[in-house]
């Protein structure tokens, strides 16, 4: 019994030893594991893009502030800024241009003196609303591209009396006006609607919104009906696996286009991290589709007759370069 209980006694320390020795080779095991989990979980968040896109992407030579954008197909893109993010002397419009998809870029400084500028699209038309400090108010003169948009024709003044609206008189004898929406703000939009900060106009088509409600995790896409924005179509905030419920959202872009309409929506998870994906409707709203995108710090969106096209810009302002990306997806068939 004694030999017995020592060879016990034996086989157990040795037992013991040996998961001693172990434990600390599972600890650096499992520390490794998680540095690869967060690598590839930050991966995925900003960089992983879904199958469904062909994706082009060119380094720009560029030192100017990106703004706004016109896409017009999959190879024709033309991106406006300014020399200056911040109000400025001498802060001139800026145009870049490329036909072939992104592979060539054309810029091209727009000479007109502004202290600050915006761009604005309705249905097909650009406006570009400068701003003139003079004194102590500023005047805002409106011009739109002549011919092409290297060449801008002053149309008239901006009045500006409430925040995120700007009123155009294109033609004063008959009193014409033009307005130019920025945003949807509080003062003419029912709260009710959404609780999400983030509101964003079909750039297309000013009857279109996208929004969300944080109440209801929602997705809400809004239409004008009369003199009032209605729900047209719903869906939840998008859930993922490695990252849990969204508590936000911003969009990024909207399209409405007959029975296609497409949204770049940025879903923060955390304080520092937001999740981008293009959701998109074949049937009028009826039903939704999303694809995951990387994350860009600039996105516009379009749709032509067969295809989805996205512009994703990202700006390295200390090497005066950014990187443009353009995403393309075949709209899928009913």
């Amino acid at each position: 019994m004694t030999k017995l209980s020592k060879i016990r006694q034996t086989k157990l320390g040795k037992f013991i030893f040996a998961i001693g020795c172990l434990f600390p080779v599972g600890i650096v095991f499992l520390i490794m594991l998680l540095f690869a989990y967060v690598d590839i979980h930050e991966k995925w968040i900003n960089d992983w893009t879904s199958s469904s896109f062909e994706m082009e992407k060119n380094t720009v030579e560029t030192d100017f502030y990106f703004e706004s954008a016109v896409i017009e197909d999959e190879k024709k893109v033309t991106i406006f800024g300014t020399k200056n993010r911040l109000r400025s002397d001498n802060n001139k419009p800026v145009v870049l241009q490329t036909t072939d998809g992104g592979k060539n870029w054309k810029k091209t400084e727009i000479d007109l003196d502004f202290h600050a500028a915006s761009f604005d699209r309705i249905d097909d038309c650009v406006y570009m609303v400068g701003s003139i400090d003079s004194g102590d108010s500023a005047i805002s003169p409106v011009y739109v591209p002549n011919g092409n948009f290297e060449k801008w024709e002053y149309v008239g003044m901006a009045e500006s009396p409430k925040l995120g609206l700007y009123y155009l008189n294109k033609d004063e004898s008959s009193e014409k006006m033009a307005l130019l929406e920025r945003n949807a703000h509080q003062e003419y939009f029912d709260e009710r609607l959404c609780s999400s900060d983030g509101r964003t106009y079909a750039h297309n088509d000013r009857n279109w919104i996208i929004c969300g409600d944080n109440k209801t995790k929602e997705v809400r896409i809004l239409h004008k009906l009369g003199n009032e924005y209605r729900v047209h179509s719903r869906f939840s905030y998008k859930w993922h696996w490695g990252i849990g419920a969204v508590y936000d959202l911003e969009p990024s872009d909207f399209y409405a286009k007959a029975d296609v309409m497409a949204g770049i929506l940025q879903f923060q998870v955390s304080t520092f991290q937001m999740i981008h994906y293009l959701y998109y409707s074949i049937d009028g709203g009826k039903t939704w589709q999303n694809e995951k995108m990387p994350v860009f710090a600039f996105e516009r969106l379009a749709v032509t007759e067969d295809k989805i096209v996205v512009l994703g810009f990202d700006k390295f302002y200390k090497q005066k370069r950014g990187e443009a990306t353009i995403l393309t997806m075949p709209i899928p068939k009913n």
